[in-house]
């Protein structure tokens, strides 16, 4: 799984810089790893067929223009099939995500703390340093998150006072979304596009009528726009409170064949069931090829398994 990538001469610990993108994608090629798209994979795991060994599938979820002009075209490189999850509201360009934009506040204050965020009580980092701004970020990311929708407009705009800037109507360069030209352009290339979600809230967080048009709309929005987008679900957000029993019953009766959450896990040939294909796990793609070489190895598996059996004792 990936989401953000680096420009060419950004640092930024928190994307992924095109030269280790390719180092991953070789180290693949270079042992014997076969690529397989994500719904060749939930083929496989419903109908029970055999996948060849030590394969690997690749999802990006969002859909900024960074993600197209620079990641799409190493996949294609490589000739390994990307699944693409897009927000359809950004396509649309009708919305650009709350979360994007507590990113864009933190990163544009010039403000040395934030004493008085509207979601976290007595929080006072210090915005000198980018460590610092990172955990202050993820830190009203994961507040918000907890919290009912409808409230999050106010709360940006409390904390875009706070941080002493004014959040534009229109998304700034660096959250730009990919367009649906463009999205069709990589479509005839090769890459594979699937919904995530038209605002990009949390499933679990809104009303039912409002969760379900979130995720019909989505399929309707891509559907409409592309020749051939593949019906599998990406979850917002993705971890096990941010969809449930609601959320699979509404994606399963919307005709999708399964559904990606961002629980860290391997999926499994011997695992059939519904709990699996409708919150399949993923990995996120790591800074570090160590990392990366452990995720693709037997390492990984057997650490999942162990710790599962752990919580049974």
């Amino acid at each position: 799984m990936l989401h953000r990538v680096a420009q060419q001469g950004e640092t930024n610990a928190g994307k992924i810089s095109p030269v280790h993108l390719r180092n991953c994608l070789g180290y693949l090629v270079d042992h014997d790893y076969t690529f397989i798209s994500l719904e060749k994979l939930i083929l496989a795991l419903k109908h029970n067929q055999k996948l060849p060994p030590k394969s690997v599938v690749f999802t990006m979820d969002d859909g900024y223009v960074d993600q197209a002009e620079i990641a799409s075209p190493i996949f294609l490189e490589y000739n390994c099939p990307l699944t693409f999850f897009i927000i359809t509201g950004m396509l649309d360009q009708t919305i650009w995500p709350w979360d994007a934009k507590i990113s864009w506040i933190i990163e544009s204050s010039e403000s040395p703390s934030l004493e008085n965020c509207a979601t976290v009580k007595k929080l006072n980092l210090k915005l000198d340093r980018n460590i610092s701004k990172r955990i202050l970020r993820r830190s009203i990311q994961n507040a918000l998150k907890k919290i009912d929708t409808k409230y999050i407009p106010e709360i940006l705009r409390k904390l875009s006072i706070d941080a002493g800037v004014t959040i534009p109507d229109q998304p700034p360069l660096a959250y730009q979304p990919m367009t649906w030209e463009t999205a069709r352009q990589l479509e005839d290339q090769g890459i594979h596009f699937a919904p995530h979600s038209v605002n990009h809230n949390i499933l679990s967080r809104l009303g039912r009528e409002t969760m379900e048009k979130e995720i019909r709309d989505a399929w309707q929005s891509i559907n409409h726009e592309l020749k051939n987008p593949v019906n599998v679900f990406c979850y917002p957000n993705g971890k096990l409170v941010d969809f449930g029993e609601r959320e699979i019953e509404v994606i399963k009766n919307a005709g999708y064949l399964g559904a990606v959450s961002t629980v860290p896990g391997v999926a499994r040939c011997n695992n059939r069931s519904d709990d699996q294909i409708y919150s399949l796990p993923r990995l996120a793609l790591p800074n570090n090829m160590t990392d990366f070489i452990q995720y693709c190895s037997w390492i990984e598996s057997a650490k999942e398994q162990l710790t599962r059996y752990s919580s049974l004792k």
